[in-house]
């Protein structure tokens, strides 16, 4: 399924409210049950994962045990940014909650905006993005006391038979990347890239060269950087977006699934999609191959990755699965996938 049609059918109604929750249950990695879409840690034993039902999980022991927090929602969140220990989590309706504290307390913060959000990405303490629905692309310079909606470029070029019913501001954003505090690039649907030099004040668009849909980016500096979308399409520069170069990925013979996230750092990279769709790198993202499975996993989605400095880190998907990977291994942290 579709990553869109997906989160629409997951998007459940909720009441929205301003409480601080505390936090609730310990429970095992076998016991996560909810789909996990995104996920970040400081170091290899602590971290954060979020998904359905407003839920936000936090481990402090690799992931062998989570402790359930709530901000106050039923309503799915999609995206999780850690800057220290201040956290940031947003998903349906412009719903954006926040955690000076490492996610003891959480509070909601007032987007100003009812639009989806999906994705939220913080550089620093003060400065972020978020970006969803409808052309919405907000900024912060406060960590979230107060959010702006910028405008999209007025000249943004769509395919030909999408521009005669599509605005260029209404396309949906999916995905955010600070490569630094001022570069900054943001994707979404019909192959739409964005980049920023001054830390997302003003946008001018990249050109892509494909029509899909881009799911997921990720930024080692302000010159190299991947881009990843449906049908396993996978697009790399090395000149700051000046050019995107389809790079060649190797897929589950007899498929062209969607990549939905990437992740490098250092010499390891990985990418994540549908139907157990992993690809590992070892040369810093210059090939990638086809990680192997268990059968048993075919029917798992996996949605969001998280990598450390030394290319450890974990990856998050469907019915609460959470892999660790090693560099260039993995290892499911539950049995029943």
């Amino acid at each position: 399924m579709p990553l869109l049609a997906l989160i629409q059918v997951l998007f459940l109604a909720g009441i929205l409210s301003p409480a601080r929750v505390l936090a609730q249950d310990t429970i095992p990695a076998r016991d996560l049950r909810q789909n996990l879409f995104s996920v970040c840690f400081k170091n290899a034993n602590e971290g954060w994962t979020v998904g359905d039902l407003g839920r936000i999980f936090h481990t402090t022991d690799g992931g062998q045990s989570w402790r359930i927090h709530s901000a106050g929602t039923k309503r799915p969140f999609v995206a999780i940014s850690c800057v220290r220990d201040r956290l940031w989590v947003a998903g349906q309706g412009g719903q954006i909650a926040h955690s000076p504290d490492g996610g003891l307390t959480w509070q909601m913060q007032s987007s100003g905006t009812t639009r989806n959000l999906l994705d939220i990405e913080f550089v620093s303490p003060l400065r972020g993005l978020a970006v969803g629905d409808f052309g919405t692309l907000l900024r912060t310079e406060d960590g979230g006391l107060s959010w702006t909606k910028v405008p999209l470029p007025e000249n943004i070029e769509l395919p030909p038979d999408i521009a005669e019913v599509v605005q260029p501001g209404d396309v949906i954003l999916y995905t955010i990347a600070f490569a630094d505090p001022e570069h900054v690039w943001i994707a979404g649907e019909f192959g739409v890239i964005l980049f920023s030099s001054d830390g997302g004040s003003t946008w001018q668009q990249q050109k892509s060269g494909v029509e899909t849909t881009l799911f997921g980016v990720a930024a080692l500096d302000k010159e190299r950087a991947w881009i990843v979308g449906m049908e396993a399409l996978m697009l790399a520069t090395e000149d700051g977006g000046a050019t995107w170069v389809k790079q060649p990925v190797e897929t589950p013979k007899g498929f062209v699934l969607p990549i939905y996230d990437i992740a490098v750092r250092g010499l390891y990279g990985w990418a994540v999609g549908n139907s157990g769709f992993l690809l590992h790198s070892q040369d810093a993202g210059k090939s990638w191959k086809l990680y192997p499975i268990p059968v048993q996993m075919a029917g798992s989605w996996f949605r969001g990755v998280s990598l450390m400095p030394d290319g450890r880190g974990y990856i998050v998907g469907s019915r609460g699965l959470v892999l660790s990977v090693d560099r260039d291994k993995m290892k499911p942290l539950k049995e029943n996938y």
